[in-house]
């Protein structure tokens, strides 16, 4: 340390309190970087990497951004997962000798940012803090751009990481320790772009974390918070809120009283269900051709967040559901108050963010001029609502404050439209201070003293080409060519030397260039205090701007619900109770938007769990099983939402969780083929669902021989028939349709195909009864595989078609024999010998087997089972 100069011995000073973060070290004009931090931020900005002391031996890396324009900057190393510490200057420069005074003002993270540049508008900017304890996980989660804070309890790892895939936090808060706690990986897994911050051990002590949440919230015991008695609950909120004043530091923002809520009074909706469904994004990452894209027509960004939130935590209660029902229809009737709703909505600023900054001095001028502005429109919302005689409306009117005292304030205070940064001076609107409004005149009838004192003096010495200018370093001067050097008078100073001419000042100048740049610089101090003084009014009516937001944000959804059920023809679903599924003409919710050539084929669905509890689908590949079964579980979360549904009438029953086991594929990164991934979907189904489930299935077993999968899916489907839950399993197994005739409850449906001179027709209607046909070789033949390979598929098709037809009686009356329990030893022979013929036929590949070699090995297997 001893080698560096002072300014780099600072730096180095600093920096060892932040190894983890990319630290910004506030020079003039500049925020600089240095060593590795400058190799990364270079690299992350795209911006030039250079070196301090290029003369020595090992020069120091170096790169920097404008203070003025670091923003942006800040967002990108935010976004790849980088923490951001702002070092700044704490000391006026003019006002002292040798270094600078620099300190860290705040810790920018990626679950921990105010700014709205650093945001997604549409969605929460989580920061999620977890403890383990021996009975559970206590989660914390909060968004400091609006102040949200929850709690809560899970017993399984499963849930916990279920739930943390739903909330989809941008940082992780974890304990430091030698060894990584099992569930962290797979949270990490179904997580991959969440940062993991690992907090010191001691920080976790509970008595420590107790006293930081009673000292926070100035309150003496936690009782209020629910979580008294859940120690691991009381540790994940106080390290989370510890890390966030750490953080924060003087810019940290009110957070409301943190909120426990229990997950058993919402629809339980796990990652593999979320992602199956595309609720929040497509597979391919897309928010457009998703649930949430399609149902999104909200216009404030409050709202959007909202409208999230109810697809994450659909209810249960089927008496609120139909509150928000009313709500929604409401809005749907009248087409002209929706219409001036939405237009007032779309005018209204993001209030919860707003008001949050402007609680911290990071508040720009622009936020307090937004917030002024939504008030008026506020106003009209408002009006618009009067009329309303839904019970959820008619309260929502009469909750929604437009703060007009505080707009009145505001309109008095600021400026139309003020600047970006309240350093650009302009902020203060003419007539709030007598006197800015005084050193404003100073300054402004100085430019015109100094044009008529131009005049004055060049009357006076007759130099026609006189001046007066000013710069920044000089201050003003009085600029007289060399060649009328000889006219300058007596009483002129000499203040700068140029090659063709020489600058001056007057006494006369000099005195009032004392009183001009005072001026100027005691506007710049008052019109800051001022700013500031304002930023804390407005700061003191939170709550009521907070409460209002929250009554805008429902009212949002409430038209979006409205808006999309009249566009798109939607219903009001009727609830049983029951479970019970009942659908006209059902269609699904994404791909009926996507411009369909033929257009979406509607389709009826019943499902009872007194009769008719257990559907089996079969049809080809393509013909719309898959969507089919979908749509059904969207319907159904969507009516939980309190949200009209796409159908022309729909009865259901409430569902305490939807379990989807749809499609699948490698997951490489954890080690687990496509058989292995479908395995643990449907294992956690299997242990999780219940009879007020529904459970849609997609082709169990694919990732195994055919046999194998035939078997699983069988067993998995009596397995479900006993647990009871509504059940769609599509699948190409046609054997598993011979189960509607053993079990009652079991029917059998087919998405119907139309054969036409060897053509297929995919018709995407749902039909009564079972198919036999999967019309694989057609489909391959519409995939463009070529003719030979087709027609050599068709000759080993009819040979395993023979034996299977066998082999399927076979096994329904094995089937029948395992549902009595009493059978004899006759059967166990039987069935035994059916085991190993199956172990044979799944070493077979009918693929790469010539039609002589596929007889050949039906013969022998046809030996075999007459012995």
């Amino acid at each position: 340390m001893s080698s560096q100069t002072p300014l780099m011995s600072q730096y180095l000073s600093v920096k060892k309190e932040y190894p983890d973060a990319i630290l910004l070290f506030r020079l003039g004009d500049f925020y600089e970087m240095f060593y590795d931090d400058a190799k990364t931020a270079s690299e992350i900005l795209g911006i030039a990497l250079t070196s301090r002391d290029r003369s020595k031996k090992n020069p120091v890396p170096l790169c920097g951004v404008p203070f003025h324009s670091a923003e942006p900057h800040i967002s990108k190393l935010l976004a790849s997962g980088k923490k951001v510490a702002v070092c700044e200057q704490v000391s006026d420069q003019k006002k002292t000798k040798g270094l600078v005074e620099r300190k860290v003002v705040r810790v920018l993270t990626p679950g921990a940012v105010l700014d709205s540049e650093n945001l997604e508008s549409k969605s929460n900017n989580f920061l999620a803090c977890v403890a383990e304890e021996k009975d559970g996980f206590g989660l914390s989660f909060c968004d400091i751009s609006t102040g949200e804070f929850r709690i809560s309890f899970f017993r399984s790892p499963e849930d916990l990481i279920s739930e943390i895939a739903s909330i989809d936090p941008r940082e992780i808060l974890v304990p430091d320790s030698d060894a990584e706690p099992p569930w962290l990986k797979p949270l990490l897994d179904a997580n991959p772009c969440t940062l993991v911050t690992k907090v010191d051990s001691w920080k976790w002590e509970f008595e420590r974390c107790r006293e930081i949440l009673t000292d926070g919230f100035s309150v003496l015991t936690l009782e209020a918070f629910e979580i008294e008695k859940e120690l691991g609950c009381v540790r994940a909120c106080g390290v989370l809120f510890d890390y966030l004043r750490e953080t924060q530091k003087d810019f940290m923002p009110e957070v409301e009283f943190p909120k426990y809520y229990d997950t058993v009074d919402y629809m339980k909706i796990d990652e593999w269900t979320a992602r199956n469904l595309e609720l929040r994004s497509s597979t391919e990452g897309s928010l457009k051709h998703s649930l949430l894209g399609v149902m999104d027509e909200t216009r404030s960004p409050m709202g959007a967040r909202l409208l999230r939130r109810w697809m994450s935590y659909p209810l249960l209660d089927a008496e609120e559901i139909e509150k928000r029902q009313e709500s929604a229809g409401e809005l749907l009737e009248n087409l002209s108050a929706r219409k001036d709703l939405v237009a007032a909505l779309g005018k209204v600023g993001d209030l919860e963010r707003l008001i949050h900054r402007i609680e911290t001095p990071s508040a720009r001028p622009r936020d307090l001029a937004s917030l002024r502005d939504s008030s008026f429109y506020i106003e009209k919302l408002r009006d618009a609502m009067l009329d309303f005689s839904s019970e959820t409306l008619a309260s929502l009117c009469g909750r929604m404050d437009d703060f007009r005292d505080l707009r009145g304030y505001l309109e008095g205070a600021l400026v139309e439209a003020p600047p970006v940064f309240a350093r650009e001076g302009g902020v203060i609107r003419e007539g709030f201070s007598p006197e800015l409004d005084r050193l404003r005149k100073i300054q402004s009838d100085g430019r015109k003293w100094i044009s008529e004192l131009e005049g004055r003096e060049r009357e006076r010495t007759g130099i026609a080409n006189l001046k007066i200018g000013y710069n920044r370093v000089f201050g003003y001067y009085i600029e007289v060519t060399n060649s009328k050097l000889s006219s300058v008078p007596e009483d002129y100073s000499r203040r700068q030397t140029l090659s063709g001419s020489e600058r001056f000042i007057s006494p006369e100048l000099k005195e009032y260039e004392e009183q001009i740049l005072t001026a100027a610089e005691r506007i710049a101090e008052l019109e800051a205090s001022l700013f500031e003084e304002v930023r804390k009014q407005a700061a003191v009516e939170a709550p009521r701007v907070k409460a209002t937001a929250a009554v805008v944000a429902e009212t949002d959804v409430f038209c979006s619900m409205g808006e999309i059920a009249s566009r798109y023809g939607y219903c009001r679903p009727e609830f049983v109770p029951r479970p019970a599924i009942e659908l006209k003409d059902s269609r699904h919710p994404v791909v009926e938007r996507m411009g369909l050539e033929r257009g979406f084929v509607p389709n009826d669905v019943t499902l009872d769990s007194e009769d008719k509890r257990f559907m089996i689908i079969t049809g080809p590949n393509m013909s719309g099983k898959s969507t089919l079964i979908r749509q059904v579980a969207l319907i159904s979360l969507m009516a939980q939402m309190g949200s009209f549904v796409p159908a022309r009438t729909a009865r259901l029953g409430i569902v305490d969780r939807i379990f989807s086991r749809v499609g699948a594929s490698d997951n490489l990164t954890a080690g687990r083929s496509t058989f292995m991934v479908e395995m643990v979907e449907t294992a956690h189904i299997l242990q999780n669902a219940t009879p007020r489930s529904l459970v849609i299935l997609d082709e169990i077993g694919r990732g195994t021989s055919t046999f194998d999968g035939m078997s699983i899916a069988w067993a998995v489907s009596e397995y479900l028939y006993d647990l009871g839950p509504l059940t769609l399993f599509a699948t190409h197994y046609h054997e598993l349709s011979n189960l509607a005739d053993v079990k009652p409850g079991i029917t059998n449906s087919n998405v119907a195909v139309k054969e036409e001179g060897g053509e297929i027709l995919f018709l995407r209607k749902l039909v009564p009864g079972a198919t036999s046909h999967s019309y694989g070789i057609q489909v391959a033949r519409l995939a463009g595989v070529p003719a030979k390979v087709l027609n050599s598929a068709r000759k080993v098709l009819f040979s395993l078609e023979k034996f299977k037809a066998g082999l399927s009686q076979s096994m329904l009356g094995g089937q029948l024999l395992l549902f009595d329990t009493e059978g004899d030893g006759e059967s166990e022979a039987a069935f035994r010998k059916e085991e190993l013929l199956t172990d044979d036929l799944a070493t077979l590949d009918p693929m790469n087997m010539t039609p002589m070699e596929a007889l050949e090995k039906l013969i022998e297997l046809s030996e075999k089972a007459k012995k």
